[in-house]
């Protein structure tokens, strides 16, 4: 299906008052213009993969800032649960862990909230402390070497 018709679907829904504002996800510039040009101020947020090993969609992040959207990051702790992920970032994040005393968590969270106001995280959820761990990310505030080194 030709992306348009999907964004079409999704006015339909806000005309219909289904949905007072829309937003999409795993898009690209091309598409976040295409869905800006159908839906107009309705939409509100551009959903995409987003992390410390997954920066393919940094061009994303840059834009949905510069026409006034919200990024959200999805899997922003990079598949936390997956060794892989865990084990790339880890190291660069031991520093202002271990002078702070926080969590893996709220170092690479903190680093994605510092990337703008516009942009929203959605860490896994699996047990009440770490959702609460979480929670302190946005009271974390990196240094500016941090942030380059991170």
């Amino acid at each position: 299906m030709p992306y348009n018709e999907s964004v079409e679907a999704i006015k339909q829904l806000v005309d219909e008052g289904v949905a007072q504002e829309a937003g999409i996800s795993n898009a690209s510039i091309e598409q976040i213009d295409i869905a800006r040009g159908i839906l107009g101020d309705k939409l509100i947020a551009v959903q995409n993969q987003y992390s410390p090993i997954y920066l393919d969609t940094a061009d994303t992040l840059e834009y949905t800032a510069k026409v006034g959207l919200n990024f959200v990051c999805w899997s922003p702790l990079g598949g936390f649960r997956k060794p892989q992920g865990r084990n790339q970032v880890r190291p660069v994040s031991a520093r202002s862990r271990t002078a702070r005393g926080v969590s893996y968590q709220q170092v690479v969270l903190a680093w994605e909230l510092a990337k703008g106001d516009h942009v929203f995280v959605i860490p896994g959820a699996h047990r009440p402390e770490t959702i609460l761990d979480s929670l302190h990310a946005g009271d974390l505030e990196l240094t500016p070497d941090e942030l380059v080194r991170l």
